[in-house]
């Protein structure tokens, strides 16, 4: 009696971490579309008013980002768009869209570390519950807030 229930309360827990971390890897996978929406209103309000080599750099982080999103290259293309943001003249839509562009970046790594932490349980490693999804990782880039006009 005593093993039969705590099989069952085993098979219902695992059952419970499996569906989070479902959810979770759906979380992260939402936020990372979001956060690449963000990058490109950046990229947009950037080539409307900004400077010309600010301009060239969106174009540079915007490349990289299509040709491998998030990879290496093109988190270091939107750090020094960033930088460039932020020795320059900032106008409105740069600055609400930085803003936008950092809010999605930390609400992404929010659902990484969530995720993560999941992960690592004991029971989702021994059932091997996560299945097939890879796990995410952490976005680092400059997107430190501009200077207010």
């Amino acid at each position: 009696g005593l093993v039969v229930l705590s099989l069952i309360t085993i098979i219902i827990f695992a059952s419970q971490v499996a569906g989070r971390l479902d959810k979770l890897h759906r979380r992260v996978s939402s936020a990372r579309t979001t956060l690449w929406r963000r990058c490109n209103e950046r990229y947009e309000a950037t080539i409307k008013h900004a400077d010309s080599q600010s301009i060239l750099m969106a174009e540079l982080a915007r490349d990289a980002g299509l040709q491998n999103m998030f990879s290496a290259d093109h988190l270091y293309h939107e750090s020094q768009l960033t930088r460039l943001l932020q020795a320059g003249e900032i106008s409105v839509p740069i600055q609400a869209a930085q803003l936008r562009l950092q809010d999605s970046r930390r609400i992404y790594n929010e659902a990484v570390r969530s995720t993560l932490y999941l992960r690592s349980w004991r029971i989702s490693r021994w059932l091997k519950l996560v299945g097939r999804a890879t796990a995410p990782r952490y976005l680092d880039f400059d997107d430190s807030l501009l200077n207010p006009l």
